[in-house]
């Protein structure tokens, strides 16, 4: 026997607004933290280049997320309309994954760019 399913409530509707305003708040600051980056890098040293193309990596990046974002609040918002909402964890998972794999090349560069 299958659960009756109740229509969405505007209780869903708002909670996939919330997020959505969550992945555009992740994306402004990962394109913030980008541009100062890109700012902060001093072409004369000899990884400025490499800073600068993190600084513009950042900021595309950012706007991945926010297209991701997009992405999932209009996939959940016709499944709710459907009624046949479910969730899904493989974008969530590859930003995970994408952030950790930035982590670790962070890590790389800030242990192998110290000075002697």
């Amino acid at each position: 026997m299958v659960p009756d399913i109740e229509p969405p409530s505007a209780r869903d509707h708002l909670a996939n607004e919330r997020t959505l305003l969550a992945w555009v708040r992740t994306a402004l600051t990962i394109i913030g933290l980008g541009f100062i980056v890109d700012r902060l890098a001093v072409v004369d040293r000899p990884l400025g280049a490499l800073e600068a193309v993190a600084g513009i990596g950042l900021v595309v990046f950012g706007g991945l997320i926010a297209l991701g974002g997009a992405w999932s609040f209009l996939r959940a918002r016709r499944e709710l309309a459907g009624g046949s909402y479910s969730p899904t964890v493989n974008l969530d998972l590859a930003l995970v994954g994408v952030v950790l794999l930035g982590a670790l090349l962070l890590a790389l560069f800030l242990v192998t760019s110290r000075p002697a």
